[in-house]
């Protein structure tokens, strides 16, 4: 699905543990009833977690996050782990934890409500998490707009295109099923939880962290730069022609664009040598 190996990055505590309670939950509701296997069934625990304007309105008001663990079939739990698999590890690295279980939650959460506002009143229940998978995608898409992102469209076709490029063709995807599709999908939930997290991660665009040239401590891009340009009048040694500044700040917008990932063997010594010369 993703254009990185998956061995190319470890698996990030807050994407394992989401891995588990998800994939858990599953297994449980398979054990209580074999038939939660059909995406079309309502199991027991779907009909006291999931999610239903009239259980909410009852007061069960846990259902808007509970929703999000339980999934209807075996696809289902399929697509939407792979997806925070791929897309989350990265998110959860550059942003750390805490963060990235805020934006998977909040735009669970925020798609769940969306759903219930705009498709919710004909007595469905509404179970999965696409609507914070949805935001994971928007919030990658504000953060590395031009990432290539590699799909196996049907499971078979690679089709290559940007992370913006697919957020948007997903989001645009979603309005038109909400307005034409009387079924079980909640496209609501898609819409909501992608808008929120795209929104989400414009507001921290200018604060992700990544890893500075000298190793220690992840800092953030602005940080980054703004700590490069106070040192920019440094002395530098005779031996070598003046540091291109001009060329330092454009690797780092390549980083905030592209990742860090992207730096060709060039780059990647400009900024060492920006390293060393703001040290001196």
């Amino acid at each position: 699905m993703y254009s990185y190996g998956i061995a190319q990055r470890p698996v990030g505590r807050a994407v394992r543990q989401l891995l588990i309670a998800t994939i858990g939950l599953f297994i449980l509701e398979v054990l209580l009833d074999p038939r939660s296997l059909d995406p079309h069934y309502v199991g027991p625990l779907a009909q006291w977690l999931g999610l239903s304007w009239g259980d909410v309105s009852r007061g069960m008001i846990w259902q808007p996050v509970t929703y999000i663990f339980l999934h209807g079939g075996l696809m289902h739990l399929f697509v939407n782990m792979l997806g925070l698999l791929f897309l989350g590890r990265e998110l959860e690295e550059r942003l750390g934890s805490k963060r990235f279980l805020k934006i998977y939650l909040g735009c669970g959460l925020l798609g769940g409500l969306g759903w219930l506002l705009l498709s919710g009143s004909d007595g469905r229940v509404c179970v999965g998490a696409s609507g914070a998978v949805f935001g994971i995608i928007g919030a990658f898409a504000a953060l590395f707009p031009h990432r290539q992102i590699t799909l196996l469209l049907f499971f078979v076709i690679p089709v290559t295109t940007s992370a913006r490029t697919l957020a948007i063709v997903f989001g645009v995807g979603s309005l038109l099923m909400l307005r034409i599709d009387g079924g079980g999908v909640a496209h609501a939930a898609h819409l909501a939880g992608g808008i929120a997290g795209y929104l989400y991660g414009r507001s921290i665009s200018g604060d992700v962290q990544y890893g500075p040239p000298g190793g220690g401590k992840a800092w953030s891009l602005a940080s980054l730069k703004a700590w490069f340009r106070r040192r920019r009048y440094k002395v530098i040694s005779e031996s070598e022609e003046p540091l291109a500044w001009d060329e330092v700040d454009a690797v780092l917008d390549k980083i905030r664009f592209q990742g860090i990932n992207s730096l060709t063997r060039r780059e990647q010594n400009l900024l060492d040598r920006a390293s060393r010369e703001s040290r001196k």
